[in-house]
Order: structure tokens, then C-alpha cells, then sequence
């Protein structure tokens, strides 16, 4: 059975879940269905594109430097975008968002989704020269899975309870329980492939199987790599060298792109969008995020424990003009949990249109025909998020409701409000996965992650189910469902879905944006 047909059996179309986030929009999109084996990445902007040359090197301005290289050990974006050019996973997944082979060539799994098996390619080296083997891929997940490791990911993999290599080039896991999220799971950066004789050298001297091998991480200045000459797939990649080159400051990254010192500033904020377009010799790259804006409400906090109220905040805030306000136009307005974006999305923003005087007809109903005094936490220092509570406040006003900005930095906020649940308002951002079921179960009444207080056990049921569920026509209706009720009962404010901006000097051609935080650099090229 090959990997399209497999995926019938578990699942056609797996999507974008999300995570909490307060960093700014990554380059991810929505969609995940599953792919069957192809051949290698090309650069994709249209009929007419040139012929990608052959070398050259290539510098891209990152915000913040990685944390180590050694993919088990780490959750920081900042390494997952570079360790993606050191190392491959079993599978992976295109700027469409669709599952494809990547050191696995095929993958089957069994009628109940307990046994997954995967065929390993025969022609895969490590960065030291040793051909890859099955063994590898066991050591790997065995590694994840060590509480020595301490693997921030091992929670992902933990369903996993047998790991069997019948041959050098078979895997096949058993789990536990069936997992919708399985397979996307192995397409993140966490589930690198690694040899054993390099895991304890990882951090600071990285050897994988990925396209580029590494030269140096000189701390909180850049990282250098070179092109693997071994890398298993044909013509890839194009460039001689890479660097990634620290700058930490927004506008520092924007001068040096303009002045050629680097080819790529892979995050644009949305206030220099603008200049940018106007800029000589500069490209600009856009296109909708996975993740969502919006302003959480404590549910189980008076008055916004009153459904009416929590209407009210929903009728009083004109969503277009947070995002023209705050975000100079870059985003579009959403009416729940999940980006427009995403194959799961369901279009709710007609659920509550910008109507001040049925918000006030709302809050007098509920006891406050005067408006009231409340609180809105913003995360420093992310302005972002900060702006969109300036905005929000400002229309609040408008119908009675008078609310501080109460700015607390990033440390202390995830202790208080969102761990702590000390808050009544506050804006915030999630990010995602490849899955809706992280996305969404956030509001699964006994989690952790539940901050907005949310319970509804009918909500707790569909999540369950969702989340095993082998039936792709019945995960689109449970969450769909779940959407509708999380507007239903208005649980929070869903504000906008940001674009993701990418500047680049014009010489450079085949960046791609993803639905996972990396920057591959297979298809990338410079023209000469």
C-alpha cells in the first residue's frame, strides 16, 4: 500500500493546529493532506521562471540566534528554521501543505491506526559519511523518548510503545492508541533522524542527513553551512554557503537588506511593509499565516462569566479597524479559532458584526446599562498585540465599558494570566501545528492550556472524538461544530489571521513560505 493509499485508512486531510505565541506571523499555510513519493523540491514561482543557477552563497538576517543545534533538545523557532537544512525526517510537508516522502519513501499502517510502517530510502549518508539505516531511525525516537534527553517533544511521541526495524530499510512503530496527529508529527524538525555516534555532540557540532552541513555557530553572531555534496536527492542543493546572520533589531535587519549585506529578512513587521515595496532592488514575499489574533476572555470572571457581556465585547469591536488601526492593513478579520486558511476553517465572521448599539442593548440586559470597568493585559514586548489592545479600548469606550492597559512582561504574563488564569481580558496570538486537534482542544475543560476558563462537556466529547478519529469527513464535521460553538457561546474575540511578509534582494529566487517554522533552503538560488 503506498502513503496515499495509507492515509485513507487514518486520514486524508489532517490540518493546522495551533500553539501559543507571541512571536510575530511565521511562513505557514494551512491545508495537510498527504502526498505519495515526488521527486525533488524545485523552486515554484510560475511557468516563465528561469533556470536555477548553481552557486553562490546566500545571507538571511534572523531576529534571534538558535539555542543549540541539537533538534531533540530544543523548542525555539530560531533553530528549527535553520536545523531543517541540517537534518531530514521521515516525512515532510510542502509549502501546500501536503504530507510528502522525505527519508521515508512509502508508509502503510494498519486498519485500527496502532502500526505504522515506513520504507526507508537506500541512498541517505550522514553529514560524517556513514549511510543511514533503519537502526537510526529507532535510536532516534528511543532518544526523544529518554527522560535523559529531556526532550521538551517526547510528550508528542509518547504513544509510541514499540519501535521494530525488520529490516535496514523498514521502521515500523506501534502505538498505544490510534493518533490522528501521528504522521504530521514526524514532519516537524523535532523528529530528526540522527546517527548515534554524533547525539552527544549535537548542540555545538550538528551531523545529519539534510542538504547543507555545518561550518560554525559563532553565538549571538551567525551560523555557516556549506552544501552537502552527498545529499540523496539530484541537483540540490543550488547554494555553496549559507549563513544566518544574527540581528536582532527590526530596522538594523531592513537597512541591511537594502544595502545588500544580506539576501533575506525572512520576517517583515507590518509597519515597514510599505517602504519595502518601494525599495530598489528589493522583492517582497506574502501570503496568509496559520495562526490567528484575538482578545481572550476569562470566562469564569464576572461579568464576562454572563454570556450576554461577553456578546456585547463581540457586537463592540470593529474588527477591520483593529487591523487597518493596528496592523496597517496586514490581516483579515476571522469570526473564530482556526485561519481562513485551513481546510477546516469555517467562515463565522457574520457571527457578530460591529453593531456598538446592540452591544449596549446587550450590556444593559445583563445588568450594566452604565458599561463597567475592566482590565486588558497585554504581553511585553510584543507590540503587535499591544497595539491591538490600544485599538480595542478604544472602541470599548464607545459603549461604556472603560478598560486599563495593564502591559506585564513576557515572563510574568505566562505565569499569571495564562498559566494563572489572573486576568479578565488580554490580546494574544496561537500559532500552529499540522493538526486541528491541538488547535482547537486548547478548550478541553480539563487542560492546562484552557485559559479562557472555557467548559462545555458536549465541546470535551467532539474533542475526544476528533482526536482519533480515522474518518476525515467526520473530523471536517466535529470541527466545524466546535468552531460554531466556540462562537456560539463567545468565548473569546477572534480578531484577524496577520500575513507573513518575507523581504528579499532581487537576485534571490525559489524561497518558499511553509506551514511549520523553517526556512528551506533546498530550493533556493541567487542569480549570478
Amino acid at each position: 500500500m503506498n502513503a496515499r493509499n495509507a492515509v485513507h485508512l487514518a486520514l486524508l486531510t489532517l490540518i493546522l493546529a495551533g500553539l501559543l505565541t507571541a512571536c510575530g506571523p511565521r511562513p505557514e499555510v494551512a491545508v495537510l493532506t498527504v502526498e505519495g513519493p515526488t521527486a525533488s523540491p524545485t523552486p515554484s514561482p510560475g511557468p516563465t521562471a528561469p533556470t536555477a543557477q548553481r552557486g553562490g552563497s546566500l545571507t538571511v538576517a534572523i531576529a534571534a540566534d538558535v539555542d543549540g543545534l541539537d533538534p531533540h533538545k530544543t523548542v525555539a523557532a530560531a533553530t528549527f528554521q535553520i536545523t531543517r537544512n541540517l537534518y531530514d525526517t521521515l516525512v515532510q510537508v510542502n509549502p501546500q501543505s501536503r504530507i510528502q516522502p522525505d527519508l521515508a519513501t512509502s508508509w502503510e499502517t494498519s486498519a485500527d491506526g496502532l502500526n505504522w510502517t515506513f520504507h526507508l530510502r537506500d541512498d541517505v549518508f550522514f553529514h560524517n559519511g556513514r549511510a543511514m539505516t533503519a537502526a537510526d531511525v529507532k535510536y532516534s525516537f528511543e532518544r526523544i523518548l529518554d527522560p535523559e534527553t529531556a526532550s521538551p517533544r517526547a510528550k508528542d511521541y509518547n504513544i509510541i510503545t514499540a519501535i521494530e526495524t525488520p529490516d535496514d530499510h523498514t521502521v515500523v512503530f506501534t502505538l498505544s492508541e490510534p493518533q490522528a496527529a501521528f504522521l504530521s508529527n514526524l514532519a516537524y524538525g523535532w523528529a530528526a533522524i540522527i546517527p548515534r555516534e554524533a547525539a552527544d555532540t549535537l548542540r555545538d557540532h550538528p551531523v545529519g542527513s539534510g542538504p547543507f552541513e555545518f561550518v560554525e555557530w559563532v553565538p549571538d553572531s551567525h551560523v555557516k553551512l556549506h552544501g552537502f555534496d552527498k545529499y540523496f536527492l539530484p541537483d540540490v542543493p543550488y547554494l555553496d554557503q549559507v549563513a544566518f546572520r544574527v540581528i536582532t533589531d527590526p530596522a538594523a535587519r531592513l537597512i541591511s537588506l537594502k544595502t545588500g549585506e544580506v539576501d533575506v529578512v525572512p520576517e517583515v513587521p507590518a509597519q515597514e511593509i510599505a517602504g519595502l515595496q518601494e525599495a530598489p532592488g528589493i522583492q517582497l514575499i506574502q501570503q496568509p499565516f496559520n495562526g490567528i489574533q484575538l482578545l481572550a476572555i476569562n470566562n469564569a470572571r464576572p461579568p464576562f462569566d454572563d454570556l450576554r457581556v461577553r456578546q456585547a465585547l463581540n457586537h463592540a469591536i470593529d474588527k477591520q479597524a483593529v487591523i487597518e488601526g493596528a496592523q496597517w492593513g496586514n490581516g483579515v478579520p476571522i469570526g473564530g479559532h482556526m485561519p481562513p486558511v485551513s481546510d477546516f476553517y469555517v467562515d463565522l465572521t457574520d457571527r457578530y458584526p460591529y453593531d456598538p448599539e446592540k452591544a449596549r442593548e446587550l450590556l444593559a440586559d445583563a445588568g450594566y446599562p452604565d458599561g463597567f470597568e475592566t482590565t486588558i493585559a497585554l504581553p511585553q514586548p510584543y507590540d503587535f498585540h499591544i497595539r491591538n489592545g490600544e485599538v480595542i479600548a478604544d472602541q470599548l469606550a464607545k459603549v461604556g465599558i472603560k478598560a486599563t492597559l495593564e502591559t506585564i512582561e513576557w515572563g510574568t504574563y505566562l505565569e499569571q494570566v495564562y498559566f494563572g488564569r489572573d486576568y479578565t481580558l488580554t490580546t494574544l496570538g496561537h500559532t500552529g501545528r499540522l493538526d486541528p486537534d491541538p488547535f482547537l482542544n486548547r478548550y478541553v475543560s480539563d487542560r492546562k492550556e484552557d485559559y479562557m476558563n472555557y467548559n462545555n462537556p458536549h465541546y470535551d466529547e467532539l474533542a475526544k472524538e476528533g482526536s482519533v478519529s480515522h474518518d476525515p469527513e467526520r473530523r471536517h464535521e466535529i470541527y466545524a461544530e466546535m468552531q460554531r460553538m466556540l462562537a456560539d457561546d463567545a468565548v473569546a474575540v477572534y480578531l484577524l489571521a496577520p500575513l507573513s511578509s518575507v523581504g528579499l534582494r532581487q537576485e534571490v529566487q525559489g524561497w518558499q513560505l511553509y506551514p511549520i517554522d523553517i526556512y528551506d533552503l533546498r530550493t533556493v538560488w541567487k542569480r549570478q
